[in-house]
């Protein structure tokens, strides 16, 4: 698809859901109602009336269903519920439409139109390019009656700009995303489900667990997913395969050899307005069978254990995760470890509503270039936009303490700043890039100093459905990229999304 495609394509996808979407008593009702559920972190005993959200005993913050983009919109458009807003005719066309009985259809639509420019891409000399990418997804979501449901979502990602190198994640023609059974009842104040079939999954820490979101096509698995949720506590599990993309239409395959299994809950353990902290407790064994390291590609068969303590205490919001890994790569033993802690302080709630950020990474690394144990973490699915989507660091081997601090001039508009300093733990193992690609030749030089990561960040959501963002990150080389002979890089993109 070129470029002037692409444009046309964005801009029917405008036209259709600027008629589509009505500035009215809904819309302005959904804003108001997703800040209050911010705020509340309460179960529901029902669909939301002004706001997608689903009926969930447990706090809907903390329901594992994946990152909220706003205005009651959830990044995984399958956990939306418009029920309860057709039952109370505050629903946009299209969506919870009655087609008999207690039957009903709800449609959804994304789209998604980037512009990413680099500079040294992957730390590589004279590697500067520039690609634009879009994204086009169509959902349906049907509801048999409350407690049956088939969910199913087609997307298109195009590339301009080095597309022969572009992967199946970024350049593909069309892949049936998902398409699963969501079978749920209520035991009193108590959900019980299980979903079956091929599903977008999220639920835990983000440095271990996404959707994937910076490439135009989400991650998705097929597999089976229980859960149960109650007030006070909700306990899952899991057992998933992962999808393998093909550049062409609806190629796809059931990976049968990469897995993703295990259990995982949250508890909440303390309350002020509403529940406000949890402590989630995980298990997740993962199988990988194209896993590199020192130069190798092997099955790596590993269990990761784990506790997430997260919430908030007044103008502090805080998110600690500790976890150990456990397994075997090469005939060899895994003994890593990770720990990443992130902190925001409320400085004031006029105004431009200042916040000061701040988080600290530290994941072990060494042996992938010698023997014994291998202890170089594994960062598994982590959100690719955790350290950037740049791509330039992973969490494996390595230090990193980001001081930052985030404004809102306006309701509608955000800008964050932070600075990264970055060192590696174990001088005689490798820097590590995005994807766990090490850098090639940093195994063989001394120091620890990786370098600094500027990151800013910028957002306007035009309107409910409509948004702008902006992203720029350079990577200040230090000693040891130096020594490498490696540059320092940049990465940057603007970009708009449309969601319906």
């Amino acid at each position: 698809m070129t470029l002037m495609n692409i444009n046309k394509v964005c801009a029917l996808c405008v036209s259709v859901i600027s008629l589509l979407v009505q500035p009215g008593v809904a819309s302005a009702q959904a804003l108001t109602l997703s800040k209050l559920d911010q705020t509340k972190c309460e179960g529901t005993q029902a669909p939301g009336t002004h706001a997608p959200t689903p009926n969930d005993p447990y706090p809907l913050n903390a329901s594992g269903w994946g990152p909220e983009v706003g205005n009651g919109l959830l990044a995984s458009r399958w956990a939306e519920d418009w029920s309860g807003m057709g039952a109370n005719g505050h629903a946009a066309p299209f969506k919870a439409m009655p087609i008999g009985g207690e039957a009903s259809l709800t449609l959804s639509a994304e789209a998604r139109l980037r512009f990413d420019t680099f500079n040294h891409g992957q730390l590589a000399n004279g590697n500067d390019y520039q690609q634009q990418l879009f994204r086009g997804v169509l959902g349906a979501d049907l509801r048999f009656d409350p407690h049956v449901r088939v969910y199913a979502e087609v997307a298109t990602g195009q590339v301009e700009g080095r597309q022969k190198t572009a992967t199946a994640n970024f350049k593909n023609d069309a892949s049936l995303q998902q398409l699963f059974v969501d079978t749920r009842v209520y035991v009193v104040s108590t959900l019980v489900a299980v979903m079956i079939g091929r599903q977008e999954f999220a639920d835990g820490p983000r440095q271990l667990i996404s959707l994937s979101d910076g490439p135009n096509i989400h991650r998705t698995w097929n597999g089976i997913r229980f859960y149960y949720h109650d007030e006070k506590f909700r306990v899952g599990a899991f057992d998933l395969r992962s999808t393998s993309m093909v550049h062409g239409a609806f190629d796809e395959k059931i990976n049968h050899g990469e897995r993703l299994q295990g259990l995982n809950g949250s508890m909440v353990i303390s309350s002020g307005n509403g529940p406000n902290t949890y402590l989630d407790p995980f298990w997740i064994h993962s199988e990988n069978p194209s896993f590199r390291s020192g130069g190798h590609v092997s099955l790596d068969d590993r269990d990761t254990i784990g506790m997430r303590l997260w919430g908030r205490q007044g103008a502090l919001r805080f998110d600690w995760t500790l976890a150990h890994q456990s397994g075997k790569y090469l005939n060899r033993n895994i003994d890593a470890w990770g720990l990443f802690s992130v902190h925001s302080l409320g400085l004031s709630s006029d105004g431009w509503k200042p916040r000061l950020n701040a988080h600290i990474d530290m994941a072990s690394g060494g042996g992938a270039y010698g023997t014994g144990a291998l202890k170089g973490f594994n960062q598994l699915y982590a959100s690719s936009n955790y350290l950037g989507e740049g791509q330039f660091l992973s969490l494996n081997n390595l230090l990193m303490i980001a001081p930052g601090i985030s404004v809102a001039p306006t309701p509608r508009t955000s800008l964050s700043v932070e600075y990264g300093f970055a060192r590696r733990l174990n001088e005689n193992d490798a820097v590590y890039a995005g994807g766990m690609r090490a850098y090639s030749g940093t195994q063989n030089v001394s120091g620890h100093e990786i370098g600094g990561l500027l990151r800013v960040v910028g957002s306007w959501a035009v309107s409910e459905s409509v948004g702008f963002f902006l992203n720029f990150e350079h990577l200040v080389a230090g000693d040891v990229i130096k020594r490498a002979r490696l540059p320092s890089g940049s990465y940057g993109y603007i970009g708009a999304t449309f969601r319906y």
